[in-house]
Order: C-alpha cells, then structure tokens, then sequence
C-alpha cells in the first residue's frame, strides 16, 4: 500500500470557514460571506464578512466593507467598517470613512479620508450608524451596545 502524504497544516481563520477569491478574480456585486475572507483579487461592490477579511497586496475593494477584522495589503476605496479592529499594512491604501474600535497603520500605508476610532461605541459611531447599513450588525451582542443582561 503506498504512503499517503500528510494533510498540510492550516490556520483556522478567527471564524467560521476560509473564503478565497484569487488573485487574477474580479468580481462585480456585492459579496457576502460567512467566515473570513482572503482576497488577492478584484470586488466592484460591498463586501460583508463576519470574520477577518485579508485584503492581499495587489488586490482591491471598491464599494463598502464591513468584517469583524481587516487586514490591508493592497487597496480599499469606500466606507469601511471593522467590527473589532482594522490593520493598514506598508504600502497598502485605504480610501473613505473608516469606523473601528482599533486602528493600526504602519509605515508608508496611505490613508485618505475621516476615522471614527474609537474603544466604545460613541455618540459619532450611533449617529453615522444611522445613515450606515453596513454598521448595524444582525443582533448586537450587549458589549457592542454597552447594555447588560440581567439574570
């Protein structure tokens, strides 16, 4: 019987399934995912995704984005919304309104645009929220909306 050859190791991503859209992709609509999303491509529309959202070097998103984390490489062009934290990698171009609780950018990263970052949820985020889809998620846990429930 021949050896067969191990599984090769994978990360699991922070939730849910890994999505991959390919570099050489471009996609036209709006997207949404389960999980996180890798994109080394092109996304002409919104993108939604519950978990981390990896934007590679070289690919790009125009139209509005909301994730639980995002991670960018290469370029965002539209309203932004991470639910937890967005990272700007070196080189990497973010473009429009930003809204996270944490914001990391690094070196020679572009940002062009109005950041609304903030630890809790404040007064600006619950104005913006309003006129942005994007922000309001499903249900809210009571830490996103600051309440408690009691036993």
């Amino acid at each position: 019987m021949a050896a067969t050859a191990p599984a090769p190791t994978r990360v699991a991503p922070p939730s849910g399934q890994l999505n991959v859209i390919s570099a050489g992709c471009r996609v036209v609509g709006n997207l949404t995912f389960s999980g996180s999303l890798r994109l080394g491509g092109e996304v002409e529309g919104d993108v939604i995704c519950d978990g981390l959202l990896t934007v590679d070097a070289g690919a790009q998103i125009n139209g509005r984005v909301r994730a639980g984390e995002i991670t960018v490489m290469g370029k965002i062009i539209g309203e932004i919304v991470a639910v937890r934290r967005i990272e700007v990698g070196r080189g990497a171009h973010v473009e429009g309104s930003v809204f996270s609780p944490s914001m990391l950018v690094e070196g020679n990263a572009r940002v062009d645009g109005d950041l609304l970052i903030a630890p809790e949820r404040s007064q600006a985020h619950i104005d913006r929220a309003k006129t942005l889809v994007l922000l309001k998620p499903a249900a809210p846990s009571p830490a996103e909306t600051g309440t408690s429930q009691a036993g």
